[in-house]
């Protein structure tokens, strides 16, 4: 099945001419009064007015005394035979992969220096730089291992010329490690092989796992819960009943319980046994850096010390007692028993077949309709899973019982690892390895699944279909520079960047700066058509790829990375059941849309971008924000719309003016940009670049919903191609000194509907997901002296919880409806208040109720006009939708609660209500619910045209217009939100009278996606 036809960029390889660069002298420091003790590059100037603050080995050295307790244990020398590994971060030691390349360093500028200390022999995994302290058994001279410096660092053996330290990144600013460290060297390539070669070989004895646990996967359990006793089901209910409350929390309710029985209730530490016997689920620990540089697996499974800050694996309290106790250690959960779980009851392995149902609907829709473009609302839609669904190679097929992981609610989110921080990750291979290793030994063995819906046993072979990260996150994961490097795109696509004189950056304009350079390459077309002779973007990596592992000189190498955009291997080539590298990471819609984006409109508006001379800010019309009173004024609009977003809109948002440079959250931006601003700036912004901005507002809100139309997605590329290209047009204007315009996330956005064709919507595997899991458990911290060690805590329980429910639905206590509430079906409640006894409805009203009675053939024209009003009501999609019956009545008690009585109907065009009650009637036998709506006129078809189908005006009807519904047709709750004059329209006669009824419509972005996600209204806190 092919998804549909979409542009591609049809460039010819690029030709690499290698030219050595100079050797220079590299300038570094680590001063604790400059550099924070953290080593740097820095220019020659700078290192000699820090001179005065460093602090040279010598003297560190000359003070150096042994603390030993008195008349204690001796500190056991590091004598160079086997030491004992730590169980946990043992790798087995695998032999050389022979279709690895084999690096050969044959340059004398690839000096690693002096092996570190280790803690035993890993003869077939590549040794790695590492700093150590001196001890009496190596020379204790400053000048064989400095404990400042690395070796190589200032000792001569320096890997030759270096890039310079990368400036102010325009998108992510210094807060943010962007992309592969530009200081990577083929060592980077070596660690990453060696992590490759382990995964391609894995096995779940080698995996950290205890034997014990390894025996029940192989043969699990099939009704675990058959041998709890009655006492212990209190114990598993209390466990289970808040997943977020404390031991002392449980330790209450026992007492409370123990007082009415004699039945010895279990404790909270054996109850925590229970759970952990009858899931199977454990935490491995692993061996970490105390400032999370790297972990030690794989090639630094040896390593005594951290060969980035020099750190001590082990206590140095306990080690000079002779005592080896890891100075720091995180968490890794394996898949394995939690897929297990998940398929331990019937109810729950029925839903564990979603994928293999849904495969094989879509192959048969296609089947009958082979011309048939449907559309997409899931990963089963995409081209790159069915091609993997119809592989001819059954080794890399997927098949109906092989689990494709989806992330849905909460209860579905398997976590992988914790890993403490607070400071960033040097080494993101070594942490993900232990979780990886577990999942590539199952790809390899297969999973033993017990079927608790059929009664049978099968294996299961795991295929991961995505690794998605932000864009920083994705850089470390899939081996590339980011868009540091000529090639910057996060897909890997071909379009090259350009580079602006005096920075190292890479920028993807299409069309060639003015005046043109020597370096500069031709014009490109962002609109061009696939080129089906051009080699795929997974060949194009992998000549690229040979090109760096085969190179021989860091100087080269440096080079190459950079135009290849390749720094190294990805630890997912280690895998063998994915869609392939690089097509196993896709687009990813959350940091994109709501942090990148929004901080290149935000920084248009306000002016704060960089101006580069000879460019003028005078010149910037576009920069209306730059005027403080007009800033001003619209913050004031901003704040005064928050009061027209229901509860169900989340978190309200702050006036920006205040509070945007101070902490503004991600939902916060979706809705303040893609919301609010196509309306409000219609009245200060010029028509020109307004109507820019909302082709993107009107891509954007297409994506982000759950169900993709084929006509809507062919919309919503054009107009993501169309803001690309503004962009060069409107503002870049092929002005070298702006080429920092176009970032990257710009080139990004035209990837979005392609993405969505070859992996299904990009809404249901974006970060959101992981971003509410993250809120969740940091929510239910209770030791906040020790927070990482806490979540570690809080996630293995809630990966617990969540597999005995999976295992016993009885745990799963659903939360019952309110009391006085009427449930309706179909996900339709009707909540109170509710009227105490009848009440007479006005002359509109009852007439809207005779004409609704006419409408479904029972005329009553006797009816008395009497009906007992509902205030509020649950939909479906989890939002609650309140009512102006109440509403008005607390604004006139001088309460100002935030207005839910706004409403979108099912149909096309869409239409736009204010609902004042709801209200039940019994006709011909049958209960109706109906809503009491005032519905507002049709969208003014000139805004709507001129705002790219963005901003839906509409009028007010006023007081008499009355009209009746089902309540089966409220579709959502919108906002409707006072729409500014243009300066045009204020100053015609009557202004106000004329223009000032119009509202403009707000709808919830991915209100359909967060629905799946788990989020829903709280109706339990309300008084409405």
């Amino acid at each position: 099945m092919q998804g549909p036809a979409l542009p591609a960029f049809p460039i010819p390889p690029l030709q690499l001419q290698i030219t050595p660069e100079p050797a220079q002298t590299v300038w570094r420091c680590n001063c604790v009064k400059y550099c924070k003790g953290v080593l740097r590059q820095i220019s020659k100037r700078q290192y000699h007015r820090h001179a005065a603050a460093q602090t040279h080995p010598e003297d560190v050295l000359a003070q150096f005394q042994p603390i030993l307790p008195a008349g204690g244990p001796q500190l056991a020398p590091f004598a160079p035979g086997p030491l004992i590994f730590n169980p946990h971060a043992r790798v087995r030691d695998m032999p050389d992969d022979p279709d690895m390349p084999e690096l050969v360093d044959s340059d004398s500028d690839n000096s690693d220096g002096d092996e570190p200390v280790r803690r035993g022999r890993a003869a077939s995994l590549p040794p790695a730089r590492a700093s150590v302290s001196v001890s009496p058994e190596r020379d204790g001279s400053p000048d064989a291992h400095n404990i400042f410096y690395p070796p190589g660092v200032g000792d001569g053996k320096d890997d030759g010329p270096r890039p310079q330290t990368p400036p102010a990144d325009p998108e992510f600013g210094y807060t943010e490690e962007v992309g592969t460290p530009r200081e990577s060297r083929r060592k980077e390539v070596r660690e990453a092989h060696a992590f490759i070669r382990s995964l391609k070989s894995a096995r779940l004895e080698d995996s950290g796992l205890s034997e014990e646990a390894i025996a029940r996967m192989l043969a699990p359990r099939r009704d675990p819960a058959s041998n709890v006793i009655a006492h212990e089901w209190a114990g598993l209910h209390m466990f289970c009943a808040r997943g977020d409350a404390s031991e002392e929390n449980y330790a209450d309710n026992r007492a409370a319980f123990m007082e009415l029985t004699d039945e010895p209730i279990p404790t909270y530490e054996q109850v925590k046994r229970l759970v952990s016997d009858l899931t199977g689920i454990d935490a491995i620990h692993t061996d970490m850096c105390p400032n999370t540089c790297v972990a030690y697996v794989g090639p630094f499974a040896a390593y005594e010390q951290c060969p980035f800050c020099g750190e001590s694996c082990y206590n140095v309290w306990k080690l000079v007692q002779g005592k080896r106790v890891p100075h720091c250690t995180f968490q890794t959960y394996p898949l394995g028993p939690q897929l297990q779980a998940m398929w331990s009851s019937p109810k729950n392995a029925a839903l564990m077949k979603h994928h293999a149902q849904e495969t094989a609907r879509v192959i048969e829709a296609a089947r009958l309709e082979p011309d048939a473009i449907p559309d997409f609302n899931d990963v089963y839609y995409g081209e790159a899973y069915l091609n993997a669904v119809q592989n001819t190679d059954r080794a890399q097929a997927i098949h109906d019982e092989d689990m494709v992981l989806m992330y849905l609610t909460k209860h579905f989110v398997l976590p992988g690892a914790v890993i403490g921080g607070p400071r960033k990750l040097k080494n993101v291979d070594s942490f993900i390895f232990p979780g990886l290793y577990h999942l590539a030994a199952l790809q390899r063995t297969g999973l033993s699944i017990w079927d608790a819906s059929e009664g049978r046993l099968f294996t299961s072979y795991l295929f991961l279909l995505l690794a998605t990260a932000d864009g920083p996150g994705m850089a470390y994961l899939n081996g590339l520079v980011g868009h540091q490097g000529a090639h910057g795109c996060h897909l890997y696509c071909p379009f090259p960047g350009r580079n602006k004189p005096g920075m190292s950056m890479y920028y993807p304009a299409a069309r060639c700066p003015l005046p043109r350079i020597a370096t500069d390459h031709d014009n490109l077309s962002i609109w061009a058509a696939p080129d089906p002779m051009a080699p795929s973007t997974r060949d194009r990596y992998e000549a690229n790829l040979r090109l760096i592992e085969a190179l021989t000189s860091n100087a080269i190498y440096a080079h190459n990375r950079l135009q290849t955009g390749i720094a190294k291997p990805t630890i997912f080539s280690g895998l063998t059941r994915t869609l392939g590298v690089p097509d196993i990471f896709g687009a990813e819609l959350m940091h994109l849309i709501t942090l990148n984006i929004t901080d290149l409109v935000l920084g248009l508006l306000h002016g704060s971008l960089t101006c580069d001379a000879p460019d003028n800010k005078a010149d910037w019309t576009w920069a209306i924000f730059a005027d403080k009173d007009v800033w001003v004024a619209h913050g004031k609009l901003v704040a005064e719309a928050t009061r027209c977003l229901p509860g169900s809109f989340d978190r309200p948002l702050r006036n920006p003016t205040e509070k945007i440079s101070s902490g503004y959250k991600a939902w916060e931006y979706l809705l303040y940009v893609y919301g609010l601003l196509p309306g409000l700036l219609r009245g200060i912004q010029q028509p020109l670049y307004l109507r820019h901005f909302c082709k993107l507002v009107s891509a954007v809100r297409t994506v982000l919903q759950r169900r993709l139309p084929a006509d809507q997605l062919v919309d919503a590329h054009r107009n993501f191609i169309e803001y690309a290209d503004g962009m060069e047009l409107l503002y870049y204007a092929r002005r070298r000194e702006r080429l920092h315009f176009l970032h990257q996330s710009v080139h990004a956005t035209t990837h979005i509907v392609p993405e969505v064709a070859r992996l299904g919507p990009g809404s249901l595997y974006t970060q959101w997901t992981l971003e509410n899991y993250i809120g969740n458990i940091t929510r239910e911290i209770k030791q906040h002296s020790t927070p990482y060690a806490n979540v570690s805590k809080r996630a293995l329980r809630r990966s617990q919880v969540n597999a005995l429910k999976a295992m016993i639905p009885a745990l799963d206590n659903i939360p019952p409806l309110p009391r006085g509430s009427q449930d309706l079906g179909g996900g339709f409640t009707l909540l109170h208040a509710l009227d105490t006894s009848l009440h007479r409805v006005t002359l509109a009203e009852a007439d809207a109720i005779l004409s609704f009675l006419v409408r479904i053939g029972h005329p009553h024209p006797d009816w008395t006009p009497l009906v007992r009003r509902w205030a509020r009501l649950k939909l479906p999609n989890g939002q609650i939708k309140r009512t102006a019956w109440k509403e008005c009545l607390l604004e006139t008690c001088g309460r100002l609660p935030r207005r839910a009585h706004m409403v979108k109907l099912i149909g096309r065009p869409s239409r736009f209500t204010e609902v004042q009650f709801f209200f039940v009637l019994e006709i011909a036998g049958m209960t109706h619910a109906l809503a009491m709506i005032a519905p507002f006129s049709e969208p003014d078809p000139t805004i709507f045209a001129e705002s790219e189908n963005t901003v839906i005006a509409c009028t007010y009807p006023g007081e008499d217009a009355r009209h009746v519904v089902e309540v089966t047709v409220i579709a959502s709750v919108v906002v409707m939100v006072p729409l500014p004059l243009t300066p045009a329209e204020a100053a015609s006669p009557d202004a106000q009278a004329v223009f000032g009824g119009r509202y403009f419509v707000v709808e919830k972005p991915g209100l359909d996606v967060a629905f799946l996600a788990g989020h829903e209204e709280n109706f339990q806190d309300d008084d409405n």
